[in-house]
């Protein structure tokens, strides 16, 4: 028996060093590398939160991160504080809901995030679209997500592409036709 205590007390100690040793942190975007999929400070995986400021000092944005990878919620503000976004990623992928906020708080743009769309951008369901002038919301029962670059080229999935670029985007019908662009 006494042995029996001293092995699960050995292994209580272990766990809680291995736990120490990925505890959670707030890391400024500055101090982030993003390289292959995986976001590191001080040449580790991050397991916390990557965090911006405006020049205010209010909140930019929070993205979870787990072992080096978006894991989680992630939440982007406006610089008065009020939210801009809130989306969920697993493992770097963008997968759940995801809403974006006009800033009087109306919905801009709402859907669920589904599996990739076989490298042709993310698939969604359950998509609601604002109108500019009168924030009526359009639904669609699917479409497509496709990340853009800075000259509007096609660009891979959520995976591989850092947060920092995540926020250009275009969503089209099943036919190509686009319903919405975000610059």
């Amino acid at each position: 028996m006494k042995r029996v205590i001293i092995k699960l007390s050995f292994l209580s100690l272990l766990l809680v060093f291995i736990s120490a040793d990925k505890a959670a942190e707030k890391v400024h975007i500055s101090e982030v590398s993003f390289l292959n999929g995986i976001y590191s400070h001080s040449d580790r995986p991050i397991t916390g939160e990557i965090i911006d400021y405006y020049e205010n000092e209010k909140l930019k944005f929070t993205y979870g991160a787990l072992e080096g990878r978006l894991h989680g919620k992630a939440v982007e503000f406006y610089d008065n504080g009020d939210i801009r976004s809130e989306r969920h990623y697993t493992y770097n992928k963008l997968f759940g809901e995801f809403t974006e906020y006009f800033k009087d708080g109306d919905i801009k743009l709402q859907f669920k995030v589904g599996l990739n769309a076989y490298g042709k951008g993310e698939l969604l369901t359950e998509v609601k679209i604002a109108k500019p002038n009168n924030h009526k919301l359009k639904s669609y029962d699917e479409a497509t997500l496709i990340f853009l670059g800075e000259k509007n080229e096609n660009l891979s999935t959520s995976e591989e592409i850092s947060i920092l670029n995540q926020s250009k985007f275009k969503i089209v019908d099943a036919d190509g036709k686009l319903l919405f662009q975000h610059n």
